[in-house]
């Protein structure tokens, strides 16, 4: 866990919590969810039920691994994924979500996120991070943030419904 303070204006400082996610964080990491994901660019009207099961099923498995971002008691920020493990111990972490709420955006609290994962997972022998993203704006925040776009495989669906 680290404290982070920030500069809020006019001289006041938060105090943010750097951690690693907690069961109890759910419910509060859903809220975030649905407050990132309301407005543009995405407009996705997500219910308190979808967002819990996103991150209840990301975290479910033994290579889960999730990082928050907490002020006040309330999860602003999190970094949720999972560890792929590979032939000649390459392992890599899959970015399933992340997301900062609205309010907190353009503070450099993402950035500082992303570094306090990858801090956390280089301790797990963990040679890259690695995410499928969509929208112009958030391929620009990655590459901001020291992201490459690959293009060493295509995105391909199989549809099991019909239009």
């Amino acid at each position: 866990m680290i404290n982070a303070k920030f500069e809020a204006g006019r001289g006041d400082f938060m105090t943010f919590v750097f951690r690693e996610i907690q069961k109890e964080d759910y419910t509060s990491c859903a809220d975030s969810l649905i407050a990132a994901y309301a407005n543009e660019p995405w407009n996705n009207p997500w219910t308190l039920e979808e967002a819990l099961l996103r991150i209840e099923a990301t975290m479910s498995g033994f290579n889960a691994r999730g990082y928050v971002i907490e002020y006040e008691g309330n999860i602003i920020a999190m970094c949720l994924g999972r560890i792929d493990y590979y032939f000649q111990n390459w392992r890599q972490f899959c970015i399933d979500e992340f997301n900062v709420t609205p309010h907190y955006q353009r503070q450099g609290l993402g950035r500082q996120l992303f570094a306090f994962a990858a801090t956390q997972l280089k301790k797990e022998a963990i040679q890259q991070l690695f995410l499928l993203t969509g929208g112009a704006q958030a391929v620009t925040f990655y590459e901001k943030n020291g992201f490459l776009t690959s293009n060493e495989g295509t995105m391909m669906v199989y549809p099991l419904t019909e239009a």
